[in-house]
C-alpha cells in the first residue's frame, strides 16, 4: 500500500514537497533546538492525528527528548474537508446513490412492510410499526432504513466516485441493528473485489458500529463503491447505514534536529588575598564561550581588572545555555619597617630602636616583646616584625656594645634666665665615663656645686637653693673612664 507523503525540510528553506494534490496539509515538529545539558523538549506534530510513527518505532503523539539527534515523525491523517462521497449522511434524502432494493412502497407494518425496499428517515419506527426508534449515527439527521431481502448479493448501496490514482483512501460506514433477529451481513466491494472482512451488525438494537478499511486507487481513476448484504433471512435482517464516507488517506513528515551543548564552566581560581597590590586581573576565559557578562554590568570581554575589594562573579553563555563562577579579592596595603643602620654603644651604655609604624599595625620583636620600642645594654641581632591582618615586614640590625675611650667635653658659658636656651651647665658629650666627680667653685675657692651623677645639669643655684651671681666659676671633673681614670678642669661664664 502506498501512502501520500509531505516532508518538511526545515532549516534548509525547501518549500513543502507534496506527492499528490489530494493531501494538501503538512505537519510542524517545529525549528530546529539546541539544548543545555539536562534540559528537555517535548516534541509533537499536534494532536488529532490517525497515528504516530517515529523514527526511532514510537507511537506517542508527543515526545519528550532531552539526547541529540535527528527526529523524524510520521503521521497519518483523513484529508479534512474531503470526504468524496455525494450525501454520504443521507441529509439530503435519497439522492446521490444507486441500490437494487426499492424505496419503500408501504403496507400493513408501514412504509417497510415489504422486504428488498429501503428509506431515508430519521426514526426507524417511522417506517415500520415493529421496528424501534432508532435514531441516526450523530442524532438528529437522516439514515438509510432497511428491510433486508431474502436474494443474496444485491447491493443495497452503491456510489461511483472519481479517484486520484496511486492515492490511498479511508472507506467508513456505519451499521446498526434495528430488529435483532438474524442481524444484517454486510460486504463491502469496491470496483467488484472485496474490501475487508463481511460486517456484522450488532446483536442489540439501535447500537451504531464502524466498518473501516483503507484502498488505494493504483491505476484507477474511478471507485465504485457497494454495500451488498450477505443474509438471505426474512425473520429479522432490519438495518440502517448512515455517515459512509470515502477519504483521501494521508501521510505527512516532518524532522527537527536536536542539539545538546554543555553548560561552560568559568573558573576565576581561589579567592585571593594580596599585599601591597593595587590591582588584579582576573581571567574567565572559557572554550566555546560566545559572550561574558560581569558583575558591573559593563565589562563583556574574558578579563576584568580589580582595584578594590570585593567578591566578583562573571556569567559566561555559549548559545542560551550559562555558567557562573565567582571570587573574593581582597588587596590590602603592605606594611614597611626600617631600624636605621646598625647601631653601637660604649659599655655601660643602651640602645634603643624603634619600630616606628602607626596604630594598628602589630609588633614582634626577637626577644618576644611587642612593644613600639626595644632598648638593649649588650651586642645582639635584633629583629622586629611588623604586620597588618596577613601582610608583614620586618627588618634587622646587628647591635654592638663595647668599650669606648673616655670623651668629655664641657661647655664654656651658660644663662639659666627662663628662656628655655643653654639653661643648665652640662656635658656636651661625656661617653666611655662609668663614674664621676664634678666640683664647681667661685672666684674665692669656695665650693658652690658638687655631683656624683652622671646625668649632672647645674642650674646656677646653691646647695640652698640661692641663685649664684653672675660670673666666672671654676670646675674640676674627676672620672672613671674605660681607658683608666682621668681629670678635666676649666671655668665656665654664667649669665643672665
Amino acid at each position: 500500500m502506498r501512502s501520500t507523503t509531505i516532508l518538511l525540510l526545515f532549516g534548509l528553506g525547501l518549500a513543502p514537497l507534496v506527492s499528490h494534490a489530494q493531501c494538501t496539509g503538512s505537519i510542524d515538529l517545529g525549528p530546529d533546538v539546541v539544548l543545555c545539558e539536562g534540559q528537555t523538549v517535548l516534541l509533537t506534530p499536534g494532536p488529532g492525528y490517525l497515528s504516530y510513527l517515529w523514527n526511532d518505532g514510537s507511537v506517542a503523539a508527543v515526545r519528550n527528548i532531552g539526547t541529540a539527534g535527528v527526529y523524524t515523525c510520521t503521521v497519518e491523517a483523513l484529508e479534512t474537508g474531503s470526504d468524496l462521497v455525494v450525501n454520504g449522511d443521507f441529509s439530503a434524502g435519497a439522492t446521490g446513490f444507486t441500490s437494487g432494493y426499492i424505496p419503500g412502497t408501504g403496507g400493513t407494518w408501514g412504509l417497510l412492510s415489504q422486504e428488498g425496499q429501503y428509506a431515508v428517515a430519521s426514526d426507524a419506527s417511522t417506517t415500520h410499526s415493529n421496528f424501534p426508534a432508532c435514531t441516526d449515527h450523530t442524532g438528529g439527521g437522516n439514515m438509510m432504513v432497511v428491510n433486508g431481502a431474502a436474494t443474496p448479493g444485491v447491493a443495497v448501496w452503491c456510489q461511483s466516485i472519481a479517484v486520484d490514482p496511486g492515492t490511498t483512501y479511508a472507506f467508513s460506514a456505519w451499521l446498526a441493528t434495528i430488529v435483532v433477529t438474524n442481524p444484517a451481513v454486510l460486504q463491502f466491494t469496491i470496483n467488484g473485489e472485496v474490501l475487508g472482512n463481511p460486517f456484522v451488525a450488532a446483536n442489540t438494537a439501535c447500537v451504531w458500529n464502524q466498518f473501516y478499511e483503507l484502498w488505494n486507487a493504483g491505476s484507477n481513476t474511478t471507485a465504485e463503491i457497494c454495500i451488498t448484504n450477505q443474509n438471505t433471512q426474512t425473520s429479522g435482517n432490519d438495518f440502517a447505514l448512515d455517515d459512509i464516507s470515502f477519504t483521501p488517506f494521508c501521510s505527512y513528515t516532518d524532522s527537527v534536529t536536536v542539539s545538546v551543548v554543555p553548560y561552560p564552566e568559568p573558573e576565576l581560581g581561589p579567592d585571593q588575598l594580596l599585599c601591597g597590590v593595587t590591582s588584579v586581573v582576573l581571567d574567565a576565559t572559557t572554550p566555546g564561550v560566545d559572550s561574558y557578562i560581569w558583575n558591573d554590568g559593563l565589562a563583556t570581554g574574558p578579563q576584568l581588572t580589580v582595584t578594590t575589594s570585593g567578591t566578583y562573579w562573571v556569567n559566561v553563555l555559549n548559545g542560551s545555555c550559562f555558567g557562573r563562577d565567582s571570587v573574593t579579592v581582597t588587596l590590602l596595603p603592605q606594611p614597611s619597617v626600617d631600624l636605621g643602620p646598625d647601631p653601637s654603644a660604649c659599655t655601660g651604655s643602651s640602645v634603643e630602636l624603634s619600630a616606628n609604624v602607626p596604630g594598628g599595625v602589630s609588633i614582634l620583636w626577637s626577644d618576644g616583646s611587642t612593644g613600639p620600642t626595644y632598648t638593649t645594654s649588650s651586642s645582639d641581632t635584633v629583629w622586629v616584625l611588623v604586620s597588618q591582618g596577613p601582610c608583614s615586614a620586618s627588618d634587622t640590625v646587628l647591635v654592638s656594645i663595647a668599650p669606648c675611650n673616655a670623651v668629655v667635653e664641657m661647655p664654656n658659658v651658660f644663662t639659666p634666665n627662663g628662656s628655655g636656651y643653654n639653661e643648665q651647665f652640662q656635658p656636651i658629650a661625656l661617653q666611655g665615663v662609668s663614674s664621676l666627680q664634678l666640683s664647681i667653685y667661685n672666684r674665692w675657692g669656695q665650693l658652690i656645686y658638687e655631683t656624683r651623677s652622671l646625668n649632672f645639669a647645674w642650674d646656677g643655684r646653691s646647695p640652698a637653693g640661692v641663685q649664684v651671681p653672675d660670673g666666672v666659676y671654676f670646675w674640676v671633673l674627676n672620672y672613671e673612664g674605660a681607658d683608666g681614670p682621668g681629670e678635666q678642669h676649666g671655668t665656665v661664664t654664667l649669665l643672665r
